[in-house]
């Protein structure tokens, strides 16, 4: 006897031709669906054997948390993105569950083509590390319907969790330590729009230079992302005329500008000082050791694991975005010119 071939979101959205967003919208009483619609697409799910599944949980309490990440944050060597992943694996594995990964191209994130994450796996929760495309995480919640965390990542959702990094007050910080040097003339490197990370440190550095009372280094920004087909690299060209200081937004981009101030016969920090962010595997000269800001990737993880865990046993509700603190790394890249 042929078993029969189970009915999915996506039966439903293209049998009615609406989106498989509005489908699930629609059937779990969500917001954004006419009565009239919601009514059709509940009576054309009856009529065609729909039957909701319940959260999956794998034999002896064991749960699959399915992970993505955009390829754009991991094809490059070392990869932050790829180091928490790694460790959310860890953690989830040390408390008896499995991880299956899925790295968004290009293509998955703009839905181009079949959407289907995850090699149909069935999944009891998910956790979204960095930043992905809306319409993206619209369409995975759609697909799966089950618990979702965010990880270094947040947008107004009433019922997903984001624990993010504290880009803006980290950032702050790490102004505020040259401000209290003695610095004025400073650079912020950094493409501001490119990420919502990015955006908070570029505003973190703003609110410190409000608080000193300078206006025009809001101004200067030096931007280090180059974008081609959907993803982008770090390429940047220094400015002619040099700050007395770059606060630049992440320590990929710090290292590869004291490469270039290297070239130029610049030395840093007796001529230029530098402070980066993430305490994350800057490639550096040798003797060098950067000013920076580190972030607590454990607690990070932990708390992004263990919410997801409560949430799939029915334990907890969304609380919305948590930020996660770290502190400041001093190294050899800032002159200090104050005992």
């Amino acid at each position: 006897m042929v078993q029969k071939k189970s009915v999915k979101l996506g039966d439903i959205a293209q049998a009615l031709d609406v989106s498989i967003v509005t489908v699930s919208n629609a059937l779990q009483g969500k917001k954004g669906v006419s009565d009239a619609l919601r009514k059709k697409i509940q009576e054309t799910a009856l009529a065609m054997g729909y039957q909701s599944k319940p959260r999956e949980k794998k034999e002896r309490g064991s749960y699959i948390i399915g992970v993505a990440v955009a390829e754009k944050y991991v094809k490059e060597f070392p990869s932050f993105y790829m180091d928490i992943y790694q460790r959310i694996a860890a953690e989830v594995q040390k408390k008896g569950h499995l991880t299956v990964l899925e790295v968004v191209t290009y293509e998955k994130e703009m839905l181009i083509g079949p959407f289907e994450p995850f090699m149909e796996q069935k999944i009891a929760g998910l956790i979204l590390i960095g930043e992905l495309r809306r319409e993206y995480i619209q369409a995975i919640r759609g697909a799966y319907q089950v618990p979702v965390v965010c990880v270094d990542y947040y947008d107004v959702y009433e019922d997903i969790d984001c624990i993010v990094t504290d880009g803006f007050g980290g950032m702050t910080q790490m102004t505020q330590l040259l401000l209290e040097q003695g610095y004025r003339d400073l650079m912020f490197v950094g493409t501001p729009c490119a990420t919502k990370n990015i955006t908070d440190r570029y505003l973190g550095y703003c609110k410190a230079l409000q608080q000193a009372g300078i206006q025009d280094a809001q101004q200067r920004v030096l931007p280090d992302r180059d974008f081609e087909n959907g993803g982008y690299r770090i390429a940047f060209e220094l400015p002619e005329r040099l700050p007395q200081a770059f606060v630049c937004n992440c320590d990929k981009t710090a290292g590869i500008l004291i490469g270039k101030l290297k070239e130029r016969g610049v030395q840093v920090p007796e001529d230029v000082s530098v402070v980066g962010f993430d305490d994350y595997k800057a490639q550096l000269s040798e003797g060098i050791k950067l000013t920076t800001y580190e972030n607590d990737e454990k607690v990070l993880v932990q708390i992004s694991v263990n919410t997801l865990l409560k949430r799939i046993e029915g334990k907890a509700r969304a609380r919305g975005v948590r930020i996660v603190g770290g502190s400041i790394v001093l190294g050899n890249t800032v002159k200090m010119r104050r005992e």
